[in-house]
């Protein structure tokens, strides 16, 4: 049998945990007073605020392709340090149309493309060209960059 003590406190301590468990309103802060609010204009105004407007004002869109000489993969740094990205050319496919209309055919890419400009080399980085220097990359890498270089070499000699 259950005490009336026990009872009570039961009870009590349930309708502890009701009231700390309820949403509490905390009022504004007593030591500032209400602001006067004033009241803005809606519309009816000639200028909305915003605008977008591309930056040339031309109303075309530009469609950039990067041209992809090997597949994503981890390029290691002679620190030691991994990079993943793709292998781009240094040359883009780049078209321009009409906002709003459909894009259009990319141009063919090119024969031979530039793997290897002024001792860098492309990677395509979270779909952002990055420019990085041949001596930074391991022996592996360079190995593989010099295999695809010959490789093109070689399609552009056989005529594709």
């Amino acid at each position: 049998m259950v005490s009336m003590k026990s009872w009570s406190i039961w009870t009590l301590s349930l309708a502890g945990v009701m009231l700390c468990s309820a949403q509490v309103d905390f009022p504004g802060n007593p030591l500032v007073g209400p602001k006067k609010y004033t009241k803005r204009e809606v519309g009816g105004g000639a200028e909305p605020g915003a605008s977008v407007e591309s930056p040339t004002g031309s109303g075309m869109a530009r469609y950039v392709t990067h041209v992809i000489l090997y597949d994503t993969r981890f390029w290691t740094s002679v620190e030691g340090k991994p990079l993943a990205g793709k292998l781009v050319a240094f040359e883009d496919l780049v078209v321009t149309a009409p906002k709003g209309a459909p894009v259009p055919p990319m141009p063919a890419p090119p024969v031979k493309p530039t793997v290897v400009q002024d001792g860098n080399v492309r990677l395509l980085v979270d779909r952002k060209p990055v420019v990085v220097p041949l001596a930074r990359l391991s022996w592996q890498d360079r190995e593989l960059i010099d295999g695809i270089q010959a490789a093109l070499d070689k399609k552009a000699a056989e005529g594709r």
